[in-house]
């Protein structure tokens, strides 16, 4: 039986509430409102059941595309702000000593930003959008997108009160058909729709996209252990030397602290476990110091797409724009997205408005949001460090020496492009590889295990629903992944969503996969790690997932 299902009409329907999605809104509404424009209808959806949801805590952000957006009135309209920065320090970690650099690099200085909860800069920013007359519908996934060949027409929200096997249960409610002249994608990292739009108009850059995973906590700690705006950063330990990525410390309010590891996703180990390696990192004497007689307040995780200028697929095709993390505008050197996602969002924004006002919104009409790019200050930011991450491949020390040479030579050296493989090319099979060091055991106190940071998360799905991970062969995690990969998803995923079970039906030693998808707390690592490509990561029906707000 096909369902029928209501529809909505829009001009633009934006999918993601979050710091792009909600500036292209926000911008649209604005520029409806000069002398002459047309009326026009601005839609958000939201997979989140409240905007900021899915958003984890503890940010420092570039206030240079909240000055373009709110024309420099951001405070003055109440922004939530935790600190400014007010200290920067840099430390390479050894497993029992810290050096601390003598001058901190060029991207890790943060002078005039701030140290922010963006889950509630982007409850702010709804609220700026709404008040400007922009529909925002909160817990209104959007699982599929309406296609006219290769324009793009709108999107589909999830139909609710599907039971386990996919059939219409008590409570069974249609998915909203909602019809839009333009289409803006600001779904974040490995955006569900605009990985299969990317992937079916063949709009993927010159490298493939690459991705580091943040696992992230926030602590109350006793008063005097760390200041507002306070920023550290650290590299080296525990991660080896030929594996890029870091830690962050920052200061916030009310003796609360953000930290975070951000490891690669780039390892050749199979066993290498994200959230392991962040609950080691808070083992060493800086991380042990600040955080003992604390409180661990939230935990969660997500990804973060490193992979920068090269890795930017076309983002504007018939009918549809792309923004924010969907379209690789994050600058990995600086561990920073927010303003580049606002300001991407913004260049989308003015592009559609102009496309809306000469009545045309194909690709061409579009189009005008690359040239607008090309003119800014995000793509002279970006292109600036367009190889800086891949510098790194050869080790810390040799690509913090690159990486400092291509800084002087705006961000080339010998080559103009850097080529990279996919992150999962990179695993090595079992038998290349020597046993694994043991699992390191969380005391419950200073570190803990996935299923606490899952508690943490506020993670919560509807159990009676059709799991939201979809696995194209379980046959393959039981036989080959098990045997070549030693089933690296039970390693990889930091909620322990993904175990390889006992199943006496098959033998005494053979394993199944159970998915445990009400963990999930959303960072799409399986999407990315499997090294089979048989997951796919879809938007659960239920707008369940982590629940980050306050922290």
């Amino acid at each position: 039986m096909t369902a029928q299902r209501d529809r909505l009409e829009a001009d633009v329907l934006v999918v993601g509430a979050g710091p792009a999605g909600l500036a292209a809104a926000y911008r649209l509404a604005r520029l409806a409102k000069e002398p002459g424009a047309p009326a026009r209808e601005v839609v958000v959806v939201e997979k989140g059941s409240e905007a900021g949801q899915h958003i984890l805590s503890g940010a420092v952000m570039d206030p240079r595309a909240l000055d373009d957006l709110f024309e420099g009135r951001w405070r003055e309209l109440g922004l939530p702000i935790e600190a400014e920065v007010s200290s920067d320090t840099v430390y390479y970690l050894t497993a029992r000593r810290k050096f601390r650099f003598p001058l901190v690099p060029p991207t890790l200085r943060n002078h005039g930003c701030l140290v922010v909860v963006l889950s509630r800069v982007v409850q702010w920013m709804r609220d700026q959008a709404q008040a400007e007359g922009v529909n925002v519908f909160e817990g209104f996934p959007a699982s599929e997108l309406i296609r006219e060949e290769r324009r793009v027409a709108g999107a589909i929200t999830a139909d609710r009160g599907i039971d386990r096997a996919g059939n219409p249960g008590p409570g069974f409610a249609p998915g909203t058909e909602i019809r839009a002249r333009v289409t803006v994608l600001a779904e974040g990292s490995r955006g569900s729709l605009a990985k299969k739009l990317v992937d079916d108009l063949n709009l993927g850059g010159p490298n493939p996209q690459t991705y580091g995973l943040g696992v992230k906590e926030v602590w109350e700690v006793p008063e005097g252990r760390i200041r507002p705006g306070e920023v550290i950063h650290t590299a080296g330990w525990p991660l080896g030397h030929s594996h890029y990525g870091g830690g962050w410390i920052y200061g916030l309010q009310n003796q609360r602290v953000s930290i975070g590891f951000v490891p690669a996703l780039d390892y050749t180990d199979p066993y290498f476990d994200p959230h392991e390696s962040m609950q080691r990192w808070k083992t060493h004497r800086l991380l042990a110091d600040l955080l003992a007689g604390g409180k661990l307040l939230q935990a969660g995780a997500r990804t973060v797409p490193e992979g920068g200028f090269w890795s930017q697929p076309r983002f504007w095709g018939d009918g549809f724009v792309i923004v924010g993390d969907s379209a690789s505008f994050l600058n990995a050197p600086r561990l920073k997205g927010i303003h580049t996602a606002m300001g991407s969002g913004i260049l989308a924004a003015e592009a559609i408005d102009r496309a809306l006002r000469a009545g045309r919104t194909d690709a061409e009409a579009l189009s005008v949001y690359g040239d607008l790019y090309r003119s800014s200050w995000i793509r002279r930011e970006l292109r600036g460090v367009r190889n800086v991450r891949q510098a790194f491949d050869a080790g810390f020390f040799p690509g913090a020496i690159r990486a400092g040479l291509m800084l002087l030579a705006g961000g080339r050296l010998l080559a103009d492009r850097i080529p990279v493989r996919e992150d999962p090319a990179h695993l090595r099979r079992l038998v290349e590889l020597d046993p694994p060091p043991a699992k390191l055991r969380a005391d419950g106190k200073l570190t803990v295990d996935k299923l606490t940071s899952v508690f943490h998360a506020g993670a919560i799905h509807e159990e009676n629903q059709p799991s939201h991970l979809l696995v194209a062969d379980t046959d393959i995690c039981r036989t080959r992944c098990r045997e070549e990969y030693g089933n690296p998803c039970e390693h990889f995923c930091p909620a322990k969503v993904y175990e390889m079970v006992d199943d006496p039906a098959r033998g005494p030693t053979a394993k199944r996969l159970q998915i445990n998808h009400s963990n999930c707390v959303h960072c799409k690592t399986c999407d990315i790690m499997d090294p089979y490509r048989i997951i796919t990561w879809t938007v659960p029906s239920d707008a369940g997932g982590p629940k980050y707000l306050g922290m």
